[in-house]
């Protein structure tokens, strides 16, 4: 199990909510459990990541990763959601897509030319639980 440090204020229902309209995206509720008990945080014993970004509150936010990779930059497609950075912050996301893929965890690089790559096949095998509510 990953042990995850320094989270931000928590989040709640309502701002959740909010998040998901803005952005018309259905947030796959292990993480929205994920987020309301770590609302980001620094790993100090993962091999993939560094750091979860936060919904809200502090300075590296899933919002921020969205607007520059998403919106501004348009090099992660739109039904990634960006969740966490490795070591070299390299965004690392969960397919929102429909089908088998749905929930899987991938890492996106952009420094080399390496192609996006599945990390995980769900939110709990990459914190190393087998039921979020676990951490």
């Amino acid at each position: 199990m990953i042990n995850i440090l320094d989270s931000e204020k928590e989040i709640n229902n309502i701002e959740l909510l909010e998040f998901e309209k803005k952005y018309n995206i259905s947030l796959p509720n292990n993480y929205k459990s994920f987020v309301k008990k770590y609302n980001g945080g620094y790993t100090d014993d993962s091999e993939n990541i560094d750091k979860f970004l936060s919904i809200k509150y502090g300075v590296v936010t899933v919002e921020l990763l969205i607007d520059t990779h998403q919106i501004t930059e348009k090099n992660i497609p739109n039904n990634y959601l960006p969740i966490a950075l490795d070591w070299s912050d390299n965004p690392i996301t969960i397919n929102l897509n429909g089908g088998n893929d749905y929930g899987k965890i991938v890492k996106f690089y952009f420094d080399t030319d390496e192609e996006p790559e599945i990390i995980a096949n769900s939110l709990e095998e990459l914190v190393g639980v087998n039921n979020i509510n676990e951490l």
